[in-house]
């Protein structure tokens, strides 16, 4: 497109240039047979003036259309055919003493400012142009790079950063949105127990390796239907839809406990983790997205007391 654009104004600068050398001749022309007509008239003036200025308009014309469209090129050929043209004139009235070559000399020298102040200006709006495109890239990318760490942001806010989980901020609001939508639901709290040991014995680089893969395990025994979220070090929340049984419940969980009871070969090393569970629901034994999540984590520490590994749904004491 720019190459395009480069030989187009070439091509004009070109045209305008023939243009002004013709109209350079036929002064020369008018004015050799004005001097013929006044040495035949015995040195009486003759000639047109009229035609005269027509044409040097058209040079004046030619100059500014090519120094607009061509640019730098443009000037320097438009300063050059002008500059020529008035020394031509000079000589004639200095040489020949024709005055009448004062008026075309005269519009040269002024063509030749034009030219100048036309490309001065063309030049510093173009550079200005520039500048603002360049202004309205870096705001661009500046308004790129501050979206980017507003989702970043957002990310850290609600995702974990071991796992790629929703976080607990997270599981809450969705846990929130589950009862205003639905005002039945189900949280499952998962604890693994006595996971400090593996962290303890083997290194907290096992540790974390164990949780990405537990938690991706967890993502995809959940699927679309349910929300899974890392809520703690090595805890979990499960929220279930609706119209769960006791027996349904029991059955889910025994689910999750075969993802943890399922050996993962690491460094050498094979790796078995149980977990306790707590369920509680809404709103038989909460009145908030915040009592159901205490229940929920109030049952999972019966479950340990119990024995761990196992499940246990939340009952009210007293």
């Amino acid at each position: 497109m720019e190459k395009k654009k480069e030989t187009r104004n070439l091509i004009i600068m070109i045209v305008c240039i023939v243009v002004y050398l013709a109209c350079v001749a036929i002064q020369g022309k008018m004015s050799a047979d004005n001097a013929r007509a006044v040495k035949a008239a015995g040195g009486a003036p003759q000639g047109n003036s009229a035609m005269a200025g027509v044409v040097g308009q058209i040079e004046v014309v030619a100059t500014v259309v090519m120094t607009l469209f061509a640019r730098k090129k443009g000037m320097i050929a438009a300063a050059t055919l002008n500059g020529l043209n008035a020394l031509y004139l000079l000589i004639q009235m200095v040489a020949m003493g024709r005055r009448n070559a004062l008026p075309g000399f005269v519009v040269n020298v002024i063509t030749i400012g034009i030219a100048a102040v036309i490309y001065f200006y063309t030049n510093k709006s173009e550079q200005m142009t520039e500048e603002l495109k360049e202004s309205y890239q870096e705001a661009i990318e500046k308004n790129r790079i501050i979206e980017e760490q507003e989702e970043s942001m957002k990310y850290m806010a609600y995702y974990d950063k071991l796992t790629g989980m929703p976080n607990r901020q997270n599981f809450m609001e969705r846990l929130e949105k589950q009862i205003k939508q639905s005002g039945d639901c189900v949280m499952i709290y998962i604890d693994l127990d006595d996971f400090r040991r593996i962290n303890d014995n083997f290194g907290h680089a096992i540790g974390d390796d164990l949780l990405k893969q537990y938690a991706e395990k967890i993502k995809i025994y959940c699927g679309g239907n349910n929300f899974a979220a890392k809520i703690g070090g090595d805890e979990f929340g499960i929220i279930l839809g609706s119209g769960m049984t006791n027996e349904a419940i029991y059955k889910y969980a025994a689910g999750i406990s075969g993802i943890f009871s399922e050996p993962i070969t690491m460094g050498g090393n094979v790796y078995t983790v149980a977990a306790s569970y707590g369920a509680a629901s809404f709103p038989e034994n909460a009145m908030t997205a915040d009592d159901l999540f205490r229940c929920a984590e109030t049952a999972m520490f019966n479950a340990k007391e119990s024995g761990k590994n196992q499940l246990c749904f939340y009952t009210r004491q007293g």
